[in-house]
């Protein structure tokens, strides 16, 4: 019986050393064809916990149970006065150096997306248009982001606004609210999104 096995195991050894990974000549690069590119699909939540943040208002109770109640960003007693509180996630944006900030506020819930890509792309004012700025960026290279085919809403929600300051905590703070979003479904989305380098490397 020993005997019999001996041949089956050499043959298994050396198909295994068959499929090691081994070095590629140039030579052997140049016969190779492929694109560049990157396909992403996956989803997002924003503070499906509610999010570790608390305040010094009165009856707050603070999250990991030790020690006392530090302002880490801001108040949300209204929305659950006297218990851990919970805010939705935010992001804000300054678009000059003189004017305030947009903000995206109280973002909740999750997106899902499938077929967003990644890849580069050499412009070519010959056969691009882009309302004459395709002769600027002749010859470059931007990067070209592929809109998901479908992005999926659940329970997602967000407040667009604008503020005179980054966060709720800096000094002289205000805020204004202009509308709020709610969102579930899926959107279908079609074309591509170009990201243009400015400045020298």
């Amino acid at each position: 019986m020993t005997f019999n096995r001996l041949p089956i195991l050499t043959i298994f050894v050396a198909s295994a050393n068959s499929f090691a990974l081994e070095p590629m000549t140039d030579e052997a690069m140049t016969q190779v064809t492929g694109q560049n590119g990157v396909y992403l699909s996956g989803d997002i939540t924003f503070n499906e916990l509610g999010g570790p943040l608390t305040s010094t208002d009165p009856n707050n109770i603070d999250p990991d149970g030790a020690g006392p109640l530090i302002a880490v960003w801001g108040s949300c007693a209204q929305k659950a006065a006297g218990e851990v509180e919970r805010c939705g996630a935010r992001l804000s944006a300054k678009t000059n150096a003189t004017e305030g900030y947009y903000v995206l506020d109280e973002m909740r819930g999750k997106l899902s997306f499938e077929g967003l890509t990644l890849k580069a792309r050499e412009i070519d004012q010959s056969t691009d248009d882009f309302g004459g700025d395709e002769v600027a960026f002749d010859g470059k290279t931007v990067l070209e982001i592929g809109l998901p085919n479908n992005i999926r809403f659940e329970d997602f929600s967000y407040n667009l606004a604008t503020s005179n300051t980054a966060r709720p905590t800096d000094a002289g703070h205000q805020q204004r609210d202009l509308y709020g979003v709610e969102i579930n479904g899926n959107i279908e989305m079609h074309g591509n999104l170009l990201l243009f380098p400015t400045g020298t490397p």
